[in-house]
């Protein structure tokens, strides 16, 4: 279906009076459903104002800091960049890759964590036009050459870290000229580290002699701004298949920056943001640093992806924002690595990207309290396809627990079923959201972009995010688990998150994780695969008898839940962690196809009621 005009006022005009019927100020009809009612309007402090972008990121870059060239940009390993210096970086950068024949509408493949230099290649690729093509360093050798052929890209940037990685594969593919990036060469240690090794015969370069390269050219053209033009391609993690390019245009990060505009969000000149998610996903590149840059507010850099950094790098350089996996969160229950330091700088901590349980948060919230911050941790939701952020918890607002906020100003979400028929409040179906901050499309994949994008009968489009969730009355989101997460027990198909949420809570269980079990011998085909607390683990030491006591209690509130003796799990594995894919998410692929160390427990549902009558 092709999608009508946005009338920009007509939206406005029904916002007011929305506001207003939620509000109470006026009486009328509401029909229940989120993408019409837009329930999230009353929490707004302003409303939309549906701003149509006409900047590239590089424009807007320069035009919101003009007048702050002397204030500090980005931080990095005791360097400390000013706007003006980062602007200077950017124009050389520019003028090396324009040098090497970089022009409009290219890709230049960018293999790096969270370095300067990556930030310069960003909008230097900006100002020319060119698109930086963010692959991450855990992709196989194979994906890795069929990404750079795909965009026909000639140049790679690659950090030395990943080097050894993926040379092998540089050498196999179309890539003219790599350019080594040394982890600390931004840093005031960049003169004196010891450099990778490289291979001068295969035109590979160090990243000062590359900016060398564009010393005697004078002048690179600007690429003035055009509507839906390509700035930045990120991948899908690949899990179900190759991964996905997904390309993202300057709409979809500006468009994002307009968004959080409206959020009630202090984003001053002079505050700081650590910026730890990899550039590779759209948040670290699109919410982790040109959001922040674009408002003035500084970016403390550090590419090393761990907890024990991420709280010390918090303590030490004060700052005020962070956007974070849960696990780096977790790093502040560790008395050691926070000891008696002071935490009062840090005001908007925000979640995003694993599973955030309500004790996790609220023990990490606590340590904020000991050490001298109120801040609350805020969690959000959202996709690459998305741009990064669909929804956020906002400040100074009392929310429910589980939520994941309500949509960014702009943004209209609902939720739908199977034939894309939207549901009401309360109603568990599919996450859609239309956001202005989409992905132009999933690259030279037409038949991935029509499945992914609905277009419905008024024109609307819709990202078809794949996740199950549900909407309350006050517009409130709440996401329960991917539509692909379910394991067939006979001819029925049940959530795995369905059964997680069932015990994920119990005493001595500390995670936990429902997979279907590749067996065709076991006619029952879940498997729940339990970490125990250290407490637990010590109390089945003592008394062998204490797990199938527990086993029987968890089976027995699976029961209670579905009323299905055939859904209560029967085989079950205890471990000390869960393992990871090189794209750093959960290896469930290799959890089902594990065959050692299950546990086969059968369930007596009639044993239950018994022992049930007897505690009565």
């Amino acid at each position: 279906m092709e999608i009508k005009n946005f009338d920009v006022n007509q939206e406005k005009l029904r916002d007011i009076y929305l506001k207003k019927l939620l509000l109470g100020e006026i009486q009328g009809p509401l029909t229940g459903k989120a993408s019409i009612d837009k329930p999230w309007l009353k929490h707004y402090e302003e409303l939309p104002d549906y701003k149509e972008n006409n900047k590239t990121v590089y424009q807007e870059l320069i035009e919101k800091n003009e007048n702050r060239k002397e204030r500090l940009a980005l931080e990095y390993f005791g360097a400390k960049i000013t706007f003006g210096e980062l602007f200077k970086k950017i124009d050389d950068v520019a003028k090396s890759y324009y040098a090497n024949g970089v022009r409009e509408g290219d890709f230049v493949t960018i293999c790096a964590a969270g370095t300067p230099e990556t930030v310069y290649s960003f909008y230097a690729l900006s100002k020319i036009g060119a698109v930086s093509n963010m692959i991450a360093p855990h992709f196989d050798h194979e994906q890795l050459i069929r990404r750079i052929e795909d965009c026909n890209s000639d140049i790679l940037v690659v950090m030395d870290t990943f080097y050894d990685n993926i040379k092998d594969a540089i050498a196999r593919s179309r890539i003219k000229k790599t350019v080594v990036i040394p982890t600390l060469n931004a840093s005031l240690l960049g003169l004196v580290t010891k450099k990778h090794k490289i291979d001068r015969n295969n035109n590979e370069v160090y990243w000062n002699e590359f900016i060398k390269e564009g010393k005697n050219i004078g002048f690179v053209p600007e690429c003035e701004y055009k509507m839906e033009h390509p700035l930045a391609m990120v991948y899908s993690s690949g899990t179900t298949g190759a991964a996905k390019g997904i390309l993202l245009t300057n709409d979809s990060f500006q468009n994002s920056v307009y968004a959080y505009d409206k959020m009630g969000f202090d984003f001053r000149s002079g505050l700081k943001l650590y910026q730890i998610v990899p550039p590779w996903f759209s948040t670290g590149l699109s919410t982790s640093i040109h959001l922040p840059l674009s408002k003035g507010v500084s970016v403390y850099m550090d590419p090393r992806f761990d907890r024990k950094h991420f709280v010390k790098n918090i303590v030490r350089a004060k700052t005020n924002y962070t956007i974070a996996p849960t696990s780096m969160y977790e790093g502040f229950l560790d008395k050691s690595l926070i000891k008696n330091k002071n935490l009062s700088h840090l005001t908007y901590p925000f979640e995003g990207g694993e599973p955030l349980s309500i004790e996790v948060r609220s023990a990490v919230e606590t340590v904020f309290r000991e050490h001298g911050s109120n801040a609350e941790l805020k969690v959000g939701y959202g996709q690459c396809e998305g741009g990064a952020g669909i929804t956020t918890e906002i400040h100074n607002f009392q929310h429910p627990k589980g939520t994941v906020g309500i949509p960014l100003s702009g943004v209209i979400i609902g939720i739908f079923d199977e034939n894309k028929n939207e549901l009401t409040y309360g109603h568990r179906g599919e996450v859609l959201a239309s956001t202005p901050c989409r992905m132009k499309e999933y690259y030279k994949n037409e038949d991935a972009t029509n499945q992914y994008f609905y277009v419905d009968r008024n024109g609307r489009k819709w990202n078809c995010t794949g996740d199950v969730g549900y909407i309350d009355e006050d517009g409130y989101l709440y996401i329960e688990g991917r539509a692909s997460d379910y394991s067939m027990v006979g001819d029925r198909k049940v959530y795995n998150f369905d059964v997680e949420s069932a015990i994920k809570n119990v005493e001595g269980i500390a995670n936990v994780d429902v997979l279907e079990k590749n067996d065709e011998a076991e006619e029952n085909k879940m498997a729940v695969h339990i970490i125990p607390t250290g407490e637990f683990m010590t109390s089945i030491s003592n008394n062998p008898k204490v797990l199938a006591d527990k086993i029987f209690e968890l089976q027995t509130l699976i029961f209670d839940k579905f009323q299905d003796e055939t859904l209560v799990p029967t085989i079950f594995k205890l471990r000390e962690s869960f393992p990871h894919a090189k794209s750093g998410k959960r290896d469930t692929v290799s959890m089902m196809n594990e065959t050692d160390g299950f546990i086969k427990c059968p369930y007596d549902a009639k044993k239950s009621a018994k022992v049930k009558q007897v505690v009565a």
